[in-house]
């Protein structure tokens, strides 16, 4: 199918649609623009220059590294959707967008490419995270040169707590936040007795020791019967399945690689286990082709419902426009780091709008502003917590669709494989509360994380 280009989008209307999704450009006009010195011509409008580092398709991919390549070619086509749609609100408020590109398979490659973009100085921000490491590696390089950095792929919470920093901003949501959603969405189906599946690693026993706390908070009475650990690409997972059965437990958290999580559920074909599995969302499992590949898989015991940070189906807020240009530009599904490239490029334009300033400090003084929040189809009362600078925002339930067709070169048959099923709300303690306090029921408060963010 060809691609749309960016010249037939904005015929389409996609800029117009957009308008809802993207901070209007101030009130002046060109003259007095021009006047005040801001805009005289192209080559006076003041640039904007943003860098997106992750992995992304070329070809050369190895099998170690390709894996995180559809979730980075994600995030590299929302931010060329950025080029041009926020790009153009740029240019109305006399700034100039220029958009940086690195292909970075692996931590190195990413620490030598934000190196060199550091080094040519005038790097207003950068977005990034996607991968293994990376997003620890580029917070780091930031933190040094004073650059906002915007995570947009890793959930790990080491990540926030004792790695966090003042110039890093995390819009991927946070293990926690989902540990806490998957608890909530559980006790919602009436499941109380957990058994948790986690990876034999340090990350996977601190989402063990989290998912604990997120079902004592959230799970209504719900409680963990038991839990295993197993080694990263294990054979066999048979002497799991007998402890969870022998556990009697009533609902699995399973907290392992998403690769490993598609071999667990393939497995759990032949046993006779008939248990509801939550799958713990990274960002690879979040995917439309994960989604595709678990579903053929294990038709019997993929999950029927899904925690997620975005999805092409949901509506509200303007995010039926943003999904719908996404999808005519590339004609595929927004996946949710595509949509998190693209709402970071938004929340700098409106920090250097606000703040008439391209410089780390002024940036990252405005986007910590608890007053300021953020129009990026999520609703209100989006903005980042001040302990640890993670994302306030809602999750979402997709139903999975266990009957649709799937046909690899038609994309709408990928958006019909799963449907907004809605926001998944707290399970207890919602009534009566400001919107801040009900999006801070999900995640790490300030007294559970060991964060403490530099002055």
């Amino acid at each position: 199918m060809r691609r749309t280009t960016r010249r037939e989008l904005l015929a389409l209307g996609g800029a117009a649609a957009l308008t809802a999704l993207v901070p209007p450009a101030h009130s002046q006009t060109l003259e007095q623009l021009r006047q005040r010195g801001v805009l005289g011509g192209v080559a006076e409008a003041r640039p904007v220059r943003i860098a997106v580092v992750v992995p992304a398709k070329t070809g050369l991919s190895t099998v170690a590294t390709s894996i995180n390549d559809y979730v980075g070619e994600a995030a590299r086509m929302g931010a060329v959707l950025g080029e041009a749609l926020v790009g153009e609100q740029m240019n109305a408020a006399g700034l100039r967008l220029e958009l940086l590109h690195a292909n970075t398979p692996v931590p190195g490659a990413a620490t030598r490419a934000v190196e060199r973009l550091v080094e040519t100085g005038n790097l207003c921000a950068l977005i990034g995270g996607v991968g293994d490491g990376q997003a620890e590696v580029l917070s780091k390089v930031c933190e040094r040169a004073g650059v906002p950095f915007f995570n947009v792929g890793e959930s790990a919470d080491t990540v926030r707590g004792t790695g966090c920093g003042r110039y890093t901003f995390h819009v991927e949501s946070s293990a926690a936040m989902f540990l806490d959603a998957m608890a909530s969405f559980g006790a919602s189906q009436n499941r109380r007795r957990w058994f948790i599946l986690h990876e034999n690693s340090a990350n996977g026993r601190a989402l063990q020791a989290r998912a604990v706390k997120a079902i004592a908070k959230h799970g209504t009475g719900g409680t963990v019967v038991g839990s295993a650990a197993v080694e990263r690409e294990a054979p066999v997972y048979y002497n799991e399945f007998n402890q969870i059965q022998r556990a009697n437990a009533d609902v699995i958290m399973l907290l392992t690689y998403s690769v490993d999580q598609i071999a667990i559920l393939a497995q759990l074909e032949n046993s006779q286990l008939q248990i509801p599995i939550i799958n713990f969302p990274d960002p690879i499992s979040q995917t439309r082709d994960y989604l595709a590949t678990v579903r053929e898989l294990a038709p019997i015991h993929n999950p029927r419902v899904r925690i997620s940070t975005w999805d092409s189906t949901v509506t509200e807020n303007g995010a039926q426009a943003f999904n719908e240009a996404y999808m005519q530009r590339w004609a595929e599904p927004v996946d949710p780091t595509g949509w998190a490239t693209f709402a970071s490029m938004r929340m700098i334009f409106q920090a250097v709008q606000a703040t008439q300033s391209t410089a780390g400090l002024e940036l990252v003084k405005y986007l910590e502003r608890q007053d300021v929040t953020f129009d990026i189809g999520k609703g209100p009362g989006v903005n980042f917590r001040p302990w640890d600078h993670q994302l306030r925002q809602p999750l979402y339930a997709i139903d999975i669709d266990q009957n649709s067709e799937w046909i690899r070169i038609d994309w709408t048959t990928w958006v019909a494989l799963g449907k907004l099923k809605g926001e998944v709300a707290p399970g207890a303690g919602g009534a009566g509360q400001t919107i801040t306090q009900r999006l801070d029921q999900f995640g790490d408060g300030p007294t559970d994380t060991a964060c403490r963010m530099p002055a």
